[in-house]
């Protein structure tokens, strides 16, 4: 019903047109919205979280957007996207203060069935993270 949950095709092989749920044949940018994931986390021990949670044997999740908001009014602070234990990505979040990245090309994962993480880099009267994405085989 998803393409996270298709059978990939070999090199040669015929493929057909595949549709969502909703029927609608899928030339949405990236996925269909069965494969959508999202994650928000909120922050003040300065410690990694969990932001988007590991899909399953064999499923990658790509990020397509992140917000980061620093609501301490003095401390700048600089928050780590992280794919397993791997930094793929660095933000700086000035006080008082965000920050929204869009990926186009998506952010990929360090390898397939790995959470996504939110490590601010310090403890601030609170970090929020909220991400959007898509998961997929490939």
């Amino acid at each position: 019903s998803a393409l996270s949950g298709l059978t990939l095709v070999a090199d040669a092989d015929v493929t057909w047109a595949q549709g969502g749920l909703d029927g609608v044949q899928i030339v949405r940018g990236h996925t269909g919205l069965e494969d959508i994931v999202n994650g928000n986390v909120s922050n003040t021990a300065g410690t990694c979280d969990s932001l988007i949670a590991a899909q399953g044997s064999g499923i990658k999740v790509y990020l397509t957007k992140i917000t980061v908001t620093n609501v301490h009014a003095t401390t700048f602070a600089y928050a780590e996207i992280t794919s397993g234990n791997k930094v793929k990505h660095t933000i700086p979040v000035p006080p008082a203060a965000g920050a929204t990245l869009d990926f186009d090309p998506p952010l990929p994962p360090d390898a397939a069935n790995l959470l996504w993480g939110f490590d601010p880099s310090a403890a601030v009267t609170t970090l929020y993270c909220s991400a959007v994405g898509f998961k997929t085989k490939v």
